[in-house]
């Protein structure tokens, strides 16, 4: 019964994967207020020596009582994992790029396929090797700490946001980010039934 349940767990948390790797993760705004980009303005104009007094006098009087409210967007971005990992790559960082996929994805996965398969009617030297092997790769996924360091980024871009500036961020978590979380809660808890489970063997 535990070792069926498990199996159910690690099919549904690969079903969670694919979107987790394609959909949005994370969306990064950033936005000026355009009071103080009128503010700037001003200042540039007036305090510049090339500017004629007439000029400056003009534009000051203009912005003063200009009324000027609202956001200009400046900056938006959304990635998702597979996106993150493929502009690594194309900017310059292909071995940063293997380490992001390696390790939050392919051990991960290859870790759930052979606690998978050592549950499935198979020679016990094999079942046993396959436990093994996944025990032994277990200790260098790190999709869990793929997901903190996006919950990581997204509190330093709203902390950002709060402590003012001229360009102010707002981040936003996508769904690929709780699709990918799921996958994760969903896998460890997966392996951890499966591995209190002795294998399966065939005769």
């Amino acid at each position: 019964m535990k070792s069926a349940v498990g199996m159910l767990l690690l099919v549904a948390a690969y079903g969670l994967l694919w979107p987790g790797l394609t959909q949005p993760v994370l969306t990064l705004t950033g936005v000026v207020d355009k009071a103080d980009i009128a503010v700037i303005g001003k200042d540039i104009i007036v305090d510049s020596p090339q500017t004629p007094q007439v000029v400056a006098n003009i534009a000051e009087y203009l912005l003063e009582n200009m009324e000027i409210s609202g956001d200009v967007e400046a900056y938006h971005r959304t990635r998702s994992i597979l996106g993150a990992i493929r502009e690594l790559h194309e900017n310059g960082y292909p071995l940063v790029a293997f380490l992001v996929a390696l390790f939050s994805i392919v051990i991960p996965v290859v870790k759930g396929l052979m606690l998978l398969l050592s549950h499935l009617p198979a020679p016990p030297a094999l079942a046993a090797g396959l436990r093994r092997t996944a025990d032994l790769i277990s200790r260098w996924s790190m999709a869990d700490v793929f997901v903190v360091g996006v919950f990581v980024a997204f509190l330093a871009a709203n902390a950002i946001r709060r402590e003012g500036g001229l360009l102010s961020f707002e981040a936003e978590l996508g769904t690929g980010f709780y699709c990918f979380l799921g996958y994760c809660l969903l896998s460890i808890l997966s392996s951890q039934i499966l591995s209190a489970v002795p294998a399966r063997s065939s005769r």
